[in-house]
């Protein structure tokens, strides 16, 4: 219950670590819980949801959760440790109706449901183009395709900086975007792309809904750099990458220009 010294130690250990299920393995359960909570479920049926989720989730990601919690414990003391050793003893729990396991769960939910909500919103801007049935709408069904799988996996491109420099020392040529797709998509991922757009429909936004559907349904390329999915995908992760950095040095240059207080 909210309130309780119980949720009080979930919360804060949860915000301190930042501990989350990872986007890329959450499965049809949580997507299931994450479209009750975003809707008008009632308390029992969100409530069975959220067990379906978690029973799906936590034999998979017991052990990576508490060696994350142990990691953080061996880096702190006093009350944060206090809080730390109390969630150790929900991540060595087998049973995923545990507090730790549940409340992981629906923050995910959450955080899943919040990310289909601005995937839909980058399919339904395509769609005045999309509507136009021409290579300009092509064009933005396949940006918003990578903007959406980039939300939908959760993906960040710090986790792709070395490959994504060598792009942008490469001149940013036809042939280093061949070069960058080819060494960021994996086979797997790829499919983590795929999987994630099959499911998604924008209301209002018919047009670039079934251009989406031909992008996923299209025979799979084995050559990440004609992917019509992956390479929109690494691509947006690059424009995220560029305002990341534009953010930074307004920051920087903001902080340099501030008179010093005495």
């Amino acid at each position: 219950m909210t309130g309780t010294p119980l949720h009080q130690t979930l919360s804060r250990a949860l915000a301190r670590t930042g501990l989350s299920f990872p986007r890329g393995v959450l499965g049809e359960q949580t997507a299931a819980l994450a479209a009750a909570l975003d809707g008008d479920a009632d308390g029992p049926l969100i409530d069975e949801r959220a067990a379906a989720a978690a029973a799906e989730l936590w034999p998979e990601l017991r052990a990576s959760t508490g060696a994350a919690l142990r990691r953080h414990l061996d880096r702190s003391t006093g009350p944060d440790a206090a809080d730390l050793r109390a969630l150790l003893v929900w991540a060595d729990d087998d049973d995923p109706d545990n507090p730790l396991s549940r409340s992981l769960t629906v923050r995910a939910a959450q955080e899943l449901g919040a990310a289909v909500r601005r995937a839909r919103t980058a399919v339904q801007a395509a769609e005045p183009a999309a509507s136009t049935r021409s290579a300009e709408g092509a064009v933005a069904v396949a940006r918003a395709a990578g903007v959406a799988v980039v939300e939908l996996l959760d993906l960040d491109p710090d986790d792709f900086a070395p490959e994504i420099a060598t792009y942008v020392d490469a001149g940013e040529t036809a042939e280093a975007l061949d070069e960058l797709a080819r060494v960021t998509g994996d086979e797997e991922i790829r499919d983590w792309a795929h999987s994630a757009l099959d499911g998604l429909t924008t209301t209002g936004a018919g047009e670039a809904n079934a251009a989406m559907r031909l992008l996923v349904e299209a025979p799979r390329e084995e050559d990440p750099a004609t992917d019509p999915i992956w390479v929109p995908t690494i691509l947006a992760l690059v424009e995220q990458g560029f305002e990341r950095s534009l953010v930074a040095s307004a920051v920087d240059a903001t902080n340099d220009s501030a008179p010093e207080r005495d």
